[in-house]
């Protein structure tokens, strides 16, 4: 009997319990939004860091497939199947990529062979500028053969000492080759199903909006970002060839050793800005130094260098690309660096790319309007 009647009052109390109005919650504090904000920032830098190995040969794919889609639209216009256009696009990248390795290899194998060497010769060459550091070199030379005459005096009585060869830069780059030749396989692979997919991205897109308006700005972010990375991108290769042109023939001119490589070495270099001309230059001299007859030779080899990168950055670049895109030169300072220090020598060359994707996405979401403002470099309108 009591058990029958325990059931109503049950189910009374779990129904009144229901129907109570629950206490509303009370938003967060300001600083803890804060806090919040920051330690996802950190949480999602750690993971780019940590899965460099697979993020960065996905976005480079991404941003290969940026630049030929708009070829793969065309060719499908004009009868040509997306996966046979994606093939012979994919096939071409391949064949350059080859190209730039077999012409590269014994060239920069042979500085990184003769890196101390020419280090060597360099200090020994430079040593005529100025007395102060031929001083302090003998200084150092005499210091060191005191300490190995200590050495000697003291080496019957101490303990043998065991020397590990350290390994050498040509070792490093043998080991690290295998993962460079897998991540440059997927990339490629990943690029020819991206562009063979065809419109199937922007359909998905489409079809997870909510409502028309979201589905059109959705669509207009993506055709932007696809037009101003393609354009970007396209451009600036084109540029680079220019200039690896320009300086393959000049240093050829002027008696280097393997102009071509120096040409395609600017080529490559130059995708990535300040650093690469500057990386450039200081090797051409440097083996400028050490291969050409006088130290006015390499002087006049650097200049050579850094007028036609200058002419490069500070008059074709802007006239052809800086019409469209305007971007603040402090900020791609900054991206260069921040990129380089998370994702090394790829991250340089995708920080611009990357930055021109992130400027476009403010150019249509409001509440990023004010980051757009502080992206932009000095316009027609801006003082």
């Amino acid at each position: 009997m009591s058990s029958d009647l325990g059931a109503p009052r049950a189910r009374a109390t779990l129904s009144a319990a229901i129907d109570q109005p629950t206490a509303p919650t009370a938003p967060l504090d300001g600083g803890v939004k804060a806090a919040i904000t920051v330690l996802a920032v950190l949480a999602v830098l750690a993971a780019l860091s940590f899965a460099s190995v697979f993020v960065v040969p996905v976005i480079l794919a991404i941003l290969l497939a940026l630049v030929f889609s708009g070829p793969c639209r065309w060719l499908r216009r004009r009868g040509i199947p997306q996966p046979v256009s994606a093939a012979a696009i994919v096939l071409s990248l391949l064949s350059g990529v080859a190209f730039f390795a077999a012409a590269l290899a014994i060239p920069v194998a042979g500085w990184i062979e003769d890196a101390p060497r020419m280090a060597q010769e360099v200090e020994w060459k430079l040593r005529n500028l100025s007395g102060m550091a031929a001083a302090v070199v003998e200084a150092e030379e005499q210091i060191t053969k005191a300490a190995a005459t200590a050495a000697a005096a003291d080496e019957g009585n101490g303990p043998l000492e065991v020397v590990v060869e350290e390994r050498g830069p040509l070792t490093e780059v043998a080991l690290g080759a295998p993962l460079i030749v897998a991540q440059t396989v997927f990339v490629l692979i990943l690029t020819f199903f991206i562009l063979a997919s065809g419109s199937l991205f922007h359909e998905r897109l489409v079809s997870v909006m909510p409502n028309f308006s979201d589905k059109r700005r959705a669509i207009s972010i993506a055709y932007d970002v696809e037009r101003e990375v393609s354009r970007y991108l396209l451009h600036i290769t084109l540029i680079n060839a220019g200039l690896g042109i320009a300086v393959g023939i000049a240093l050829g001119a002027l008696g280097m050793p393997n102009p071509l490589a120096f040409g395609l070495l600017a080529f490559v270099m130059n995708f990535v800005p300040f650093v690469g001309a500057l990386v450039g230059l200081v090797l051409s001299f440097a083996v400028a130094l050490v291969n050409l007859p006088s130290l006015f030779d390499a002087f006049v080899v650097a200049g050579v260098y850094f007028t036609l990168t200058s002419i490069e950055g500070q008059v074709v670049t802007p006239w052809l690309v800086g019409r469209k895109l305007r971007l603040n030169t402090v900020v791609i300072l900054i991206a260069v660096a921040f990129w380089a220090w998370l994702w090394s020598i790829m991250g340089m060359i995708m920080a611009v790319p990357l930055l021109v994707t992130m400027s476009v996405l403010c150019k249509h979401i409001d509440a990023l309007k004010p980051l757009g403002e502080f992206l932009a470099g000095p316009g027609p309108d801006r003082a």
